[in-house]
């Protein structure tokens, strides 16, 4: 088997940001090497946040071999950079094909994640979407499913933007209910996932490496047209799946964790909006942050049951079928995405600080730091809680607990945190923080240094004091004595003393 190739291209965190192919399918996620991604963000520092190349370069996830020596396809850009078993490559969507921008005014639905604090109150963010939005939350674990049925109503009071409308009584909306409650009380029961057979090394196909999916889900190769024009002779299987997307239309979805993080499904931007403002304005925020500093991260989204198994491109998921459950398990990587974005963020708003900045430049121009030893730990602190944050705190390095009892979930949550590139980033930034770290300890010593310099000539100077008072003293007194030398004095002999003694007793 091949292995992903990594390219690196800067951006700028405030421009749009266009990503292109990293992880062909969720079932068959590969680890990328230790790369640099970037998120929406206030931030509007000098200094470039790392980058996630999977959203500002292009990435080859299978390579041939041997050198190419065959030019390329004519329809190389319409078709995926792997080839399955049966020796076909999938053609690309038309969302995959489409810019952010497009997929936006084409209309695909959003999927999109926002970090806006620290953590949530959860009891009564629950208690205040049931009583204002009109829904239903549905509680696992750190995470809260919502489920919004459109279209969305004016909300009740002043204080609510919006509401869920009410549940329809039709036997799509009484199924698609059912259907959540049993897929909690079985597991997850879908085809996801399906184990592959064991595979043989790759073959040459006219100079491209072949690649293996899961048995089951293999599939002719569909034309960009048969892609986008219905079929009349579908599976009844496909035609289950197809009653369920079209009942998508009439939901939309948002998940909250604990960590302060919040990811829709299927809402447009304005109503995303009105959600946060609503919860802002009921308290649920702890040490909320400010809306410039939101971390944000947008993909798109789309159904097909005709595909041979879920994947990702370009920043589009596509699946073969509505589960409240999958994307549970795609909102958990998100978040932790996002979350982690937000790290990111603050690591480098303090490196690209101007005090920590100046400290190397001080050390080379003049070999002494101007910098106070309150400010350096200060920095030293801050630098500290990222890291303890990261490692200890949060969630970024752990499996939720959803995937402890719904191990089918499994595999596609570590693939979206294998696309959003989570290990490598941690590992960067932890690496990061530890050079800096480093650096300031460094830059303790020598200020621990200053001050003990500082305090041995404070002792010096109060032994040069103490000398000159003592010798202030002796001189005082020898000149006392001088001067009481120059006087004549009676001496008085033992005798004549004792005489006048008797002679006071005598008198009383």
């Amino acid at each position: 088997m091949s292995r992903p190739s990594t390219s690196r291209q800067s951006s700028n965190a405030q421009l749009p940001r266009f990503r292109s192919a990293h992880v062909p399918t969720l079932s068959n996620a590969r680890p990328s090497p230790v790369t640099r991604r970037t998120s929406v963000s206030g931030l509007t520092a000098g200094a470039q946040k790392a980058q996630r190349t999977s959203k500002t370069s292009q990435k080859l996830v299978l390579l041939p071999s041997a050198p190419q020596t065959k030019p390329l396809r004519a329809d190389e850009d319409d078709v995926h950079g792997y080839e399955t078993d049966t020796g076909f490559r999938d053609h690309k969507s038309e969302g995959e094909r489409m810019t952010k921008e497009q997929r936006q005014r084409a209309g695909f639905k959003r999927i999109t994640a926002y970090c806006i604090s620290e953590s949530f109150k959860m009891k009564l963010l629950a208690s205040f979407l049931k009583r204002e939005h009109n829904v239903s939350p549905r509680v696992f674990d750190e995470a809260m499913y919502i489920l919004y049925h459109l279209p969305l109503l004016p909300g009740y009071g002043p204080n609510s933007n919006i509401r869920s409308s009410a549940p329809l009584s039709s036997p799509r909306t009484e199924a698609l209910l059912t259907h959540m409650s049993e897929a909690e009380e079985n597991g997850y029961q879908g085809s996801y996932f399906a184990t592959p057979e064991e595979r043989s090394p790759g073959s040459l196909n006219d100079g491209y490496m072949t690649s293996g999916s899961p048995v089951e889900m293999r599939r002719p190769p569909r034309s960009p047209q048969a892609a986008t024009e219905p079929s009349n002779t579908r599976e009844p299987q496909d035609a289950q799946f197809q009653t369920s997307i079209n009942n998508e239309d009439q939901f939309a979805e948002a998940i909250f964790f604990a960590y302060g993080v919040v990811v829709f499904f299927g809402l447009e931007e304005g109503q995303e909006r009105g959600i946060l403002e609503d919860i802002d304005n009921a308290g649920v925020l702890r040490r909320p942050i400010e809306e410039d500093d939101w971390e944000i991260e947008e993909c798109h989204f789309a159904h097909d049951p005709l595909i041979a198994y879920p994947r990702i491109y370009n920043d589009f998921f596509t699946f073969k079928s509505p589960s409240h459950l999958l994307k549970l398990s795609v909102a958990h990587a998100l978040a932790q995405s996002t979350l982690l974005a937000h790290y990111e963020t603050n690591a480098q708003r303090v490196l690209s600080d101007p005090r920590t900045v100046s400290i190397p430049r001080q050390l080379a121009s003049s070999g002494a730091i101007q910098l106070k030893r309150k400010d350096a730990l200060r920095i030293t602190g801050r630098l500290f809680k990222l890291r303890r944050d990261i490692n200890l705190v949060s969630n970024v390095l752990d499996v939720p607990e959803l995937f402890w009892s719904e191990a089918s979930l499994k595999d596609l949550y570590d693939a979206v945190r294998e696309y959003m590139e989570i290990p490598g980033r941690v590992q960067v930034l932890n690496e990061k923080l530890g050079v800096a770290s480093e650096f300031l300890d460094a830059i303790h010593d020598h200020l621990n240094n200053n001050a003990m310099e500082r305090i041995t000539w404070i002792v010096i100077w109060l032994i040069v004091v103490a000398i000159l008072v003592e010798l202030g003293e002796v001189i005082a007194r020898l000149i006392v004595h001088a001067t009481m030398g120059t006087k004549t004095t009676r001496v008085v002999s033992p005798v004549a003393a004792f005489r006048t003694l008797q002679r006071l007793v005598a008198q009383k």
